[in-house]
């Protein structure tokens, strides 16, 4: 269903993504004065920030926490639980395919190469070569979305999303990835994760099946055939 969800966009949904394209485009060309200002950050407290948002944005992590709301859904017998964790592994997995194919479609270089944010080898098998868009921030984007959006308490919907700013600032100060493949990566896990949650609730509440208009009566039709005689009543 996300996948496909370019289908069934209308005129507000085609102006979203052209936003996301065109503000993409224009965060490149601070590539390479935001990687000069992290290239002189040096210390323990961002050394930690970088290892935490390092694993926070890995697929294990990704494993780890919708693992965990599921076991204790099924523990402590929380619909809720459960359907958080159905909601991040939809979303996990429909923008990651989209971050994966896209990151070695482009083969956009990392800053670490010291090539420039223009340089890009299409389906390079190197990892030097898979910067855009930024897998990690896939991952961190996703689950403070779609945690966000299950509670209702401003604060916590905020810590969420600190997360992944985290994740974010990790990245950069690791030389792996330019601003623009960390903005392109947040903006489609967080379309991804928004269209999972819409279907999620659409399942819910039985908006995804197809409804037919019943009318007040039904016309038979009896007639015979080569057979027979058949019945036929139509709605």
């Amino acid at each position: 269903y996300t996948v496909s969800s370019p289908v069934r966009w209308q005129g507000n949904d085609w102006l979203k993504a052209g936003g996301v394209i065109a503000g993409t485009a224009l965060t490149t060309l601070i590539d390479k004065p935001v990687r000069n200002f992290w290239q002189y950050q040096d210390s323990k407290t961002w050394d930690v920030v970088e290892r935490a948002g390092f694993h926070y944005g890995k697929p294990y992590a990704a494993i780890y926490i919708s693992g965990g709301f599921y076991l204790t859904g099924l523990v402590a017998k929380s619909e809720w639980a459960r359907e958080t964790a159905l909601m991040l592994l939809a979303a996990y997995g429909t923008s990651g395919a989209v971050q994966s194919f896209m990151k070695t479609a482009a083969g956009r270089a990392r800053p670490a190469t010291d090539v420039g944010p223009w340089v890009f080898r299409p389906w390079s098998p190197l990892p030097d070569y898979h910067s855009f868009p930024s897998g990690h921030i896939q991952i961190a984007m996703v689950t403070a979305v779609v945690l966000a959006e299950r509670v209702e308490q401003p604060w916590l919907k905020g810590l969420f999303y600190a997360t992944a700013g985290f994740t974010l600032a990790s990245r950069m100060y690791a030389d792996a990835h330019w601003i623009s493949d960390l903005a392109f990566g947040g903006a489609i896990s967080y379309f991804s994760a928004k269209a999972v949650i819409k279907r999620m609730n659409q399942t819910r509440s039985g908006q995804h099946l197809f409804k037919f208009r019943r009318k007040d009566r039904i016309s038979w039709n009896f007639s015979p055939t080569l057979r027979g005689f058949s019945l036929v009543g139509t709605l």
